[in-house]
């Protein structure tokens, strides 16, 4: 049996070769924990008649109270918009399958970025969803 100090040294391609292993199961890892499991997703949402109505699909099998909030840029050239209004908020109950979701504001025409939260309706919401939809209003 060899002593410690007498092996043979470490072979780089097998340090490299066991760090990319080592880097490949984490990436591995973080994708498992953060990939969809809140089956919670929202079209586009449509403007009709002052009111942004955006359908939000559910795939939970027991109801579930939640947060809708909607951030509401104008988006006024490249680089530059502008926030209308305040976080507007609404409380809904999602049952599987789709569920409707009306936000009453005044919007002129021209293009927007649309953020849409959806969170669990509790003292410490977690998040359940994010997404930006883009619209155009003629």
């Amino acid at each position: 049996m060899k002593d410690f100090l007498d092996r043979d040294p470490i072979n780089p391609r097998t340090v490299l070769i066991g760090g990319l292993v080592v880097l490949l199961a984490g990436l591995i890892i973080i994708l498992f924990l953060f990939s969809g499991g809140s089956g919670v997703d929202a079209d586009t949402p449509v403007y009709d008649n002052g009111i942004l109505k955006t359908t939000i699909s559910y795939s939970g099998d027991e109801p579930e109270k939640v947060w809708v909030q909607y951030n509401i840029f104008r988006q006024d050239g490249m680089f530059s918009s502008t926030q209308i209004g305040n976080t507007f908020s609404f409380v809904e109950t999602l049952t599987k399958g789709n569920t409707l979701s009306k936000c009453p504001v005044e919007l002129e025409s021209g293009e927007y970025k649309i953020f849409i939260y959806i969170s669990t309706y509790e003292d410490k919401p977690k998040r359940l969803a994010g997404y930006i939809r883009t619209i155009q209003i003629a």
